[in-house]
């Protein structure tokens, strides 16, 4: 019995629902968004994002337009500032995804200079729409799961100031829009705006094309930038080829960005009881040969990029943390990946 099955069983049969409008991200399509000061990021927990029962019932007895007029995004702050765009291209979009992401010309705004960048400059705008997002048959909550990728990602993008503009896109800020359901009705979604960076995912480039010396300083980037985000208490659980940016993929050494921090952990935990309870040395670097060794699974989402003996080059590479591991990190840090692989 699959989940949609199981939950008619349960709920009978869903209501007649009614189509959804067309996909308003498209190319050519004009928008204003005013300034909005994102909450704090919502707490992560085991199952967070899933269904309670109560709402299963709710998803089979209401359209899900009408599902996301009940349930607008969590308030934040409305600012002064707003912005006008255009669309460009779309790079990730439509019905059935997480996110809207596409490329964006900025038409106009009215914040400060220094806060956007000049009129005509192509952006990527990310937007969270409850209303597009695949909740697996019923599975997700795609409520809880838009307000937590947004407030984690605007977060994400504030506390790692130092990192963007080479490490990480450069931010814009976060942003809110209203789009029409009817002559009368508007529903509400948040978006963000960052830098546009020029280059290649990896998960669009071929390992073959790069040599050994060139994959080897790409993931020895990774490695470092991942620890050096796990320096300020944030843990970006989803490092992974899609989620990597190359800057001059061409060249003999190219340069990595992270970009999607949407699931990214503050204070380098899940937010349950007993992750609360654990001692993860919060501002203090931990070494790679801690947390990136083969044995740890870190690498896995790699593996088509390493055609060489990971630990002994990671050693190597990395030998100038080592004197920054003490006995504690050592004898806890099993624990730590032990609880993140359970979850």
């Amino acid at each position: 019995m699959t989940f949609s099955e199981h939950n008619r069983s349960l709920f009978g049969p869903p209501s007649t629902e009614l189509p959804k409008p067309p996909v308003p991200y498209t190319p050519g399509w004009r928008f204003q968004a005013q300034s909005h000061t994102a909450p704090a990021p919502t707490p992560v927990i085991q199952c967070g994002c899933i269904n309670s029962d109560h709402e299963m019932r709710e998803r089979n007895q209401q359209s899900l337009i009408d599902r996301c007029l009940r349930h607008p995004p969590l308030p934040g702050k409305e600012g002064n500032g707003a912005v006008s765009l255009e669309v460009i291209d779309i790079l990730k979009g439509g019905d059935g995804h997480s996110s809207q992401v596409f490329t964006a010309r900025l038409l106009a705004s009215d914040s400060k200079p220094e806060i956007l960048p000049q009129k005509g400059t192509q952006l990527v705008a990310k937007i969270y729409d409850p209303l597009y997002l695949n909740d697996s048959e019923g599975y997700l909550n795609p409520f809880s799961c838009v307000d937590k990728y947004y407030t984690h990602e605007a977060n994400a993008y504030l506390s790692l100031h130092e990192f963007q503009g080479q490490w990480i896109p450069r931010y814009y800020g976060s942003y809110t829009l209203s789009l029409p359901v009817d002559s009368v009705q508007t529903r509400t979604v948040r978006m963000i705006l960052v830098e546009y960076i020029q280059g290649m995912t990896m998960s669009h480039a071929q390992p073959k094309d790069f040599s050994q010396s060139a994959r080897q300083s790409i993931l020895k980037s990774i490695v470092d930038l991942e620890s050096r985000i796990y320096h300020a208490d944030i843990w970006l659980i989803d490092v992974e080829p899609r989620n990597v940016i190359l800057r001059d993929p061409d060249s003999d050494l190219p340069r990595v960005v992270f970009v999607d921090l949407a699931h990214a952990l503050f204070n380098r935990r899940r937010d349950d009881p007993l992750a609360l309870q654990l001692e993860y040395f919060m501002g203090q670097y931990i070494s790679p040969l801690l947390r990136w060794t083969e044995s740890r699974s870190s690498t896995e989402a790699f593996y088509e990029w390493i055609d060489w003996d990971w630990d002994p080059w990671l050693e190597v590479e990395f030998a100038h943390t080592a004197a920054s591991i003490t006995p504690e990190m050592r004898e806890e840090w099993p624990r730590e990946y032990e609880e993140a692989e359970s979850s």
